[in-house]
């Protein structure tokens, strides 16, 4: 059938290709990547913050964003409720930072509507298993392992898609990017934190205690 097929082949072949686009969008911006950083560093070492800086072009420093990505990472590794190792959080870093990029051009280039989320997510699968199978680890835990990794990129990739949209519709407004990032930040912790306490009430309620 049209369904076996697709689940068989079509979504593998298609995965594959957001994979080779993405690694084509990611090398087209190493340029802005590496500007960013040279950027971020300038303003550390100087000391100055981003008091020069136009309005309309204050990010986040470069401290809050490596810090929080580190803090992530091990929120990540000792969260006992995801069940995830050191080496997968670590993964979720490198496949965040991959597909955030590429989730970023494409909305900003074409729009959220054309985020490719559900390959970008297939993709991560893939090369999680992969490694996972060429370690060693094949029990059951490691395929709920290799689940929650593909999972939390999946998320990444989404908000960053949403965030990108927003910081486009902040730069043609005269928004200023620090405090949009600094309002999406808050929005994304309180809604976790909400949904999380959510639907864990949600799954005891569901649970039989003898």
């Amino acid at each position: 059938s049209a369904y076996a097929i697709r689940n068989a082949y079509i979504l593998y072949v298609g995965a594959g290709a957001v994979a080779t686009g993405g690694f084509i969008a990611l090398a087209r911006a190493i340029p802005t990547i590496i500007g960013a950083f040279r950027g971020g560093l300038a303003n550390l070492r100087a000391g100055q913050g981003q008091a020069a800086t136009k309005r309309t072009e204050r990010d986040l420093p470069l401290s809050v964003v490596g810090g929080g990505a580190l803090a992530l990472v091990v929120a990540i590794w000792l969260a006992p409720v995801l069940g995830i190792n050191l080496l997968s959080a670590l993964l979720i870093l490198l496949f965040g930072f991959f597909f955030v990029t590429v989730s970023s051009r494409i909305t900003g280039e074409i729009g959220s509507s054309s985020n490719p989320i559900s390959g970008m997510t297939v993709a991560t699968l893939l090369i999680t298993c992969g490694l996972f199978v060429a370690v060693g680890w094949t029990g059951v835990g490691y395929k709920a392992m290799a689940l929650t990794t593909a999972a939390l990129v999946c998320v990444s990739a989404s908000v960053a898609g949403a965030t990108s949209q927003d910081l486009k519709t902040g730069f043609l407004v005269g928004g200023t990017p620090r405090l949009q990032q600094i309002a999406i930040s808050v929005g994304v912790i309180t809604s976790a934190v909400v949904i999380g306490f959510v639907l864990i009430q949600l799954n005891q309620g569901a649970t039989t205690h003898k």
